[in-house]
């Protein structure tokens, strides 16, 4: 039986494509994939301009960029938490009441194929760990303490 698990990724502009499985299973795919790659290489119809036309601006992704490359910048270490706290400083700043809720924060994180195990109990630990505050009820903020946290992960993205 073969146990060696083995991934092809393809990320056309972040539309990607991922297979994971047994060697075997992964080659069944890699045909499959060149051929797509060289047809789009071609400029082969319709699936080259869907990869080629850039996604449309939302007016929330100014500032810090695309929410799938804000969040992709968190480093493998970065917990539950940690993740929960980047989305929800992203919506803060995206925000029109500089506040942000638990559903919103969450909502950007599965957009991006990231689900939480308890996306709540993520945030009750920033409040208690003060990275976060009730502005009002079920509305959050980022404090300090939190910028100052998620500046370790994030660096210069996150402004003092």
């Amino acid at each position: 039986m073969d146990t060696i698990q083995t991934k092809l990724r393809v990320n056309l502009a972040q539309r990607e494509f991922e297979v994971a499985g047994s060697e075997a299973f992964v080659r069944e795919y890699t045909e499959r994939i060149e051929l797509l790659l060289e047809r789009l290489a071609n400029g082969a119809g319709p699936v080259l301009a869907a990869a080629a036309e850039p996604a449309p601006a939302r007016e929330a992704d100014t500032e810090l960029g695309e929410f799938g490359a804000f969040i992709q910048r968190l480093p493998g270490t970065a917990t539950e938490v940690d993740t929960m706290l980047a989305a929800g400083y992203y919506s803060q700043v995206n925000s029109a009441d500089d506040t942000f809720a638990t559903a919103e924060a969450n909502k950007r994180l599965l957009e991006q194929g990231i689900k939480l195990g308890n996306p709540s109990q993520c945030v009750r630990q920033s409040l208690v760990a003060k990275r976060v505050f009730l502005v009002a009820r079920g509305r959050f903020r980022v404090s300090q303490h939190g910028r100052a946290h998620l500046r370790q992960f994030l660096g210069s993205l996150v402004p003092d």
